[in-house]
């Protein structure tokens, strides 16, 4: 039975409590795969660039932080005056207070909220540069839930501010156990009621993440995508040498690029079958 966002939330609870009790250090947080961190990040920072988007000196709220892997991308890039971290599980602002306190980060104020940015009622008292939104809105299929986050982060966003979420946009919806990836145009139409506009749309990665951007049943095309996803992985969790590991994810990283330039020259960014940092303002 597909999940709701409270079963998605109490999967979370577990999760990232265990992964903050097993850790050593601040490395053994990360839950990202380093193929996809190797494509997106770079694209983030020069679409950051692109823009002007306020971060260094700015407010940044990161929605979802999860175990933290954009707390550690925005601070080890840039200083924003005031950095909100945001959770509705709880176990994730105890690991956000844990591994990154305040005193390690002299040039940004830090908090971390338990709080949903489904929430009707959600008031943060600040309004944003910055609003990161990464693998959350999908994740709330419940459609009253979903208008009122992006209402909140319509809000929430100052006047010449920016939101980035990461989106799919295939062009049917799909309903998979964790996700509901809307459409581009249920995406597009539920941003406009919100008084918010899609403004730039970049493609990340081919097979480093789920191929939800893929219309069709799972036996065809994205099937094969995830075939090849998952023996990605398998080829990096089965080398268990450090050089040999950095080998497997640097050249698997190569490919991942080499693939979407040959996309990116043939096929429209939004067509590519891929996740894309989708770039909102407001309307």
């Amino acid at each position: 039975m597909p999940m709701t966002q409270d079963c998605i939330r109490k999967h979370y609870e577990d999760a990232w409590k265990s992964k903050s009790d097993a850790a050593s250090c601040v490395d053994e947080i990360a839950y990202s795969s380093p193929i996809e961190d190797a494509v997106l990040y770079p694209l983030y920072t020069q679409l950051l660039s692109d823009m002007k988007i306020k971060v260094d000196g700015g407010k940044v709220l990161d929605v979802g932080s999860g175990s933290g892997r954009w707390v550690r991308f925005f601070l080890d890039r840039y200083a924003p005056a005031l950095y909100t971290g945001m959770d509705y599980a709880k176990a994730s602002i105890e690991l956000l207070a844990r591994w990154f306190p305040q005193e390690q980060h002299p040039n940004t104020t830090l908090e971390f909220r338990h709080a949903s940015i489904a929430d009707p009622n959600l008031d943060l008292e600040q309004r944003y540069d910055l609003i990161n939104v990464a693998n959350v809105l999908f994740h709330i299929p419940e459609q009253e839930l979903f208008a009122n986050s992006l209402k909140n982060l319509a809000e929430h966003l100052a006047d010449d501010g920016r939101i980035v979420t990461t989106e799919y946009l295939p062009r049917v919806t799909m309903r998979t156990e964790w996700m509901l990836v809307r459409s581009r145009y249920e995406f597009e139409a539920a941003c406009a009621a919100a008084g918010l506009r899609i403004v730039s749309i970049r493609a990340f990665g081919i097979f480093a993440n789920d191929p939800m951007g893929i219309d069709g049943p799972d036996a065809t095309t994205r099937g094969l995508f995830m075939r090849c996803r998952q023996q990605a992985q398998s080829l990096i969790n089965g080398v268990a040498d450090a050089n040999g590991n950095r080998f497997i994810v640097n050249f698997l990283t190569d490919v991942e690029r080499a693939v979407l330039a040959y996309c990116r020259e043939r096929v429209a960014e939004i067509d590519l079958p891929s996740q894309k940092l989708v770039v909102l303002a407001r309307a």
